[in-house]
């Protein structure tokens, strides 16, 4: 139980950082691109050494998941069940996302006229890519997420004690050069979170994202087996 745990509340803490960050840059302008991408880094740098020892490693990304699962480095039961974690800690650290700006942020913005509803806190968290590009974001999503999964799986495999900095370090690249294009996700729950409350009305976009992720994580987690074929289970 311990180990899913450490799932849900490393992704619960994951989407609340980045996702309020996010709020702060496109509706308020409170900080710049590469500030909030560095958020990104940071936060899972954060989670991965707090509550990595709970689990694997601290994957907080299904697409992370799937490519430990096709590595073997996690059981299907043990992959099925983070990625149950990792559904309900985003829908979770969204919630708070919504409750915290329209309670405690709107409350202090309100003299200034700045005050966001739901619709408008969603609609800064969704991909920002059309289904016109759909093929585009596909590939950038792909590619990036890839990067993203494999790397994660690498340091983790070879139990690396900088692993929380590398890993915080490639998301954090992946996502300046992806969120200009795709509003870079680079990670399901990060599509399905704000879906559930509503963020995107395209569900064919958020299939775009979806299927580009998690065949990258699946690709990053073959080319991860042969790069390490000695720890094979």
């Amino acid at each position: 139980m311990r180990k899913y745990l450490g799932e849900f509340i490393g992704t619960l803490l994951f989407i609340f950082f980045v996702s309020t960050s996010l709020v702060y840059m496109t509706a308020f302008q409170l900080s710049q691109v590469f500030d909030v991408m560095l958020i990104f880094g940071l936060a899972v740098g954060v989670n991965t050494y707090l509550f990595g020892s709970w689990s694997s490693g601290g994957y907080y990304n299904p697409a992370v998941t799937l490519g430990a699962m096709v590595q073997r480095k996690i059981s299907w039961q043990t992959g099925l069940g983070y990625m149950l974690a990792q559904l309900v800690g985003a829908l979770v650290g969204m919630a708070l996302t919504i409750a915290s700006i329209n309670g405690i942020v709107n409350g202090q913005k309100v003299t200034q006229g700045q005050t966001l509803g739901t619709t408008e806190i969603l609609s800064a968290l969704r991909p920002t890519s059309t289904t016109s590009v759909g093929p585009y974001s596909f590939a950038v999503e792909l590619l990036l997420t890839f990067l993203v999964v494999y790397v994660t799986l690498k340091v983790l495999s070879e139990k690396k004690p900088a692993a929380p900095v590398l890993i915080g370090i490639v998301l954090t690249l992946a996502m300046f050069v992806a969120y200009p294009m795709t509003g870079g996700a680079l990670n399901p729950v990060r599509v399905l979170a704000p879906l559930f409350f509503g963020g995107n009305p395209s569900w064919i976009l958020a299939l775009v994202y979806l299927v580009a992720e998690f065949l990258a994580g699946a690709l990053a987690g073959l080319v991860a087996t042969y790069d390490h074929p000695q720890d094979k289970l």
